[in-house]
Formats: structure tokens, C-alpha cells, sequence
């Protein structure tokens, strides 16, 4: 359980590594302990709670893969001020 625990831990950390590969590492790591989980045929609840965080792992990974291909202009946030005041289309 120490080692499960150091990988959840340092995987989506790793200094090396984009985090679209943190995304995708810990989405199939959560998705193999769910499917563990399945496979004893208890604790349906936390396998699916861990189907559920892969999904969302995997979605900013792809979310992340999408920013990055963005220009710089188009990849930096509409100020508050401009989409509170009904201005961000300018």
C-alpha cells in the first residue's frame, strides 16, 4: 500500500513529464483499481468513485492537450471585468 500510495502521489508530479501524461497515467492507474475493485465484487461504490476521477483525469488531460495547441492570444483568459459587464466579445 506504501507504493500505491507513492504513485498516486508523485504521478501527476513528475518534473519531467507534461501533464497531459500525469492525466493519462492516472487515469489508467484509476481505472485499474477500479477494476480491481470490480473484480472482488465488493465496494462497488469506491470503484465507481474511482471510474468517475479517471474520467475527470482523462478530461484535463485532453482539456490540456487543447490549450496547447491555442495561439498565445486566444490561450489567455477573458478578464472578469469585460464578461461581467457584458464586453467580451471586444
Amino acid at each position: 500500500m506504501r507504493v500505491v500510495g507513492v504513485v498516486e502521489m508523485a504521478g501527476p508530479r513528475h518534473p519531467h513529464a507534461p501533464a497531459r501524461y500525469g492525466g493519462y497515467a492516472m487515469a489508467a492507474w484509476l481505472l485499474a483499481i477500479a477494476l480491481n475493485l470490480a473484480t472482488t465484487g465488493r465496494s462497488w461504490d469506491l470503484a465507481v468513485r474511482d471510474v468517475e476521477i479517471a474520467l475527470s483525469a482523462f478530461t484535463l488531460a485532453r482539456l490540456t492537450e487543447w490549450r496547447a495547441t491555442l495561439p498565445d492570444e486566444d490561450a489567455r483568459p477573458v478578464p472578469a471585468s469585460r464578461w461581467l459587464h457584458g464586453h467580451a466579445e471586444a
